[in-house]
């Protein structure tokens, strides 16, 4: 695990917006419409400044940057009135970087071939607490943002590629399996998987989109404007196992990936919700985790696995949800007496008797 320095800016930002915090509530400043909610109203009118010396200029910068927009994102779908969230610290861990996938083979895409020996990585945040929510990866000039490789990042960007997850349609990865494996960016939605309401969208100063920046190895953000990746949908906790996946990336022609990123995050306090910010996080191939089941009792174990991740295959956990339900009971009475089961044998006697039943129930 690749352990982060953490600098308070967060408390700078904090700052500038308490001073206007003084004069002006989040829903004297986001709710436009006036009608108790800060709704969808509110994102076409911040994103609609973006980038210009709009009214939405938060920290008085003179100019709506990322800032602004960091500042808006937690109070969205905010019922009305609400005060300024405090600032927790801790929830954020660090960033885990793991190899998804070393492709072996040749696979066909859409326009391009993923060859041989190319490396899926995907990067995570490891979170402290289950309902924390990261709102937005980020940089500008004041926290730099930098993902580079010695290779190229395989369909990102262009007018075929993904940018951010919401990008990728699963439909092709049968006809073009390469299609799967394309770099991409999110703030915890799952490639392919339903998406719940979250929607991951992006901005950038408009001389360094977002989706132009060199897709050969290299994506900053580090402007006066800065940009982001962020939920712009429901925010609901998306985690797995205390992980929200940040991005996907497939090196052609390399095998290393590093960078420094800045995450927000929306945290629950004991009472209410707080924000919290982490700059300057780093990882790097050189330092990669291991995803897996480390329960030694598990059929799936992996001894090399640095993070619990994923189900544990117990024995007796017949359905393999992790869990021992009346579901695992009904299907070792199904097979009661059966001589050649030897996932149902607990006691590995020949035979499903009453005592791998017995067994069962000690683990129910």
């Amino acid at each position: 695990m690749t352990f982060s320095r953490f600098i308070p800016v967060f408390a700078v930002l904090l700052f500038l917006v308490s001073t206007q915090a003084e004069a002006q509530s989040p829903c004297e400043w986001f709710d436009h419409n006036g009608d108790g909610f800060v709704g969808a109203n509110t994102w076409v009118y911040v994103l609609g400044q973006y980038d210009t010396a709009g009214e939405m200029d938060v920290d008085n910068s003179g100019w709506v940057d990322v800032r602004d927009l960091l500042a808006f994102m937690p109070f969205f779908q905010a019922q009305c009135p609400v005060e300024w969230y405090d600032t927790s610290t801790g929830h954020i861990e660090g960033l885990v970087l793991t190899e998804w996938a070393v492709h072996e083979t040749e696979l066909a895409g859409l326009v391009d071939t993923i060859p041989a020996g190319s490396i899926t990585y995907r990067l995570y945040a490891e979170m402290s607490h289950d309902e924390d929510i990261i709102l937005a990866v980020y940089g500008d000039d004041q926290a730099p943002l930098n993902v580079s490789s010695d290779g190229a990042f395989f369909g990102f960007g262009g007018a075929n590629g993904t940018v951010v997850v919401d990008d990728f349609n699963p439909i092709f990865n049968s006809i073009f399996p390469a299609t799967e494996y394309s770099t991409m960016l999110s703030c915890g939605r799952l490639p392919g998987e339903n998406s719940d309401g979250l929607i991951t969208s992006y901005v950038s100063h408009w001389q360094a989109l977002l989706e132009d920046l060199d897709v050969n190895g290299d994506m900053v953000l580090s402007d006066a404007t800065g940009g982001a990746w962020f939920n712009s949908g429901f925010q609901i906790p998306s985690q797995q196992d205390g992980l929200v996946l940040l991005g996907q990336f497939t090196l052609v022609g390399g095998s290393t990936l590093e960078g420094t990123l800045n995450l927000l995050a929306k945290t629950e306090l004991e009472e209410g919700q707080g924000i919290e910010f982490a700059e300057g996080l780093t990882f790097s191939s050189d330092a990669l985790d291991v995803l897996g089941c480390t329960d030694p009792a598990a059929s799936n174990y992996n001894p090399d696995a640095t993070i619990a991740f994923g189900v544990c295959f117990l024995p007796g956990d017949f359905n393999e949800d992790g869990a021992y339900t009346v579901a695992d009971l009904l299907t070792l009475l199904d097979v009661f007496g059966c001589d050649n089961c030897p996932s149902s044998d607990l006691n590995n006697d020949g035979i499903v008797s009453v005592q791998d039943i017995l067994i069962w129930l000690g683990y129910f």
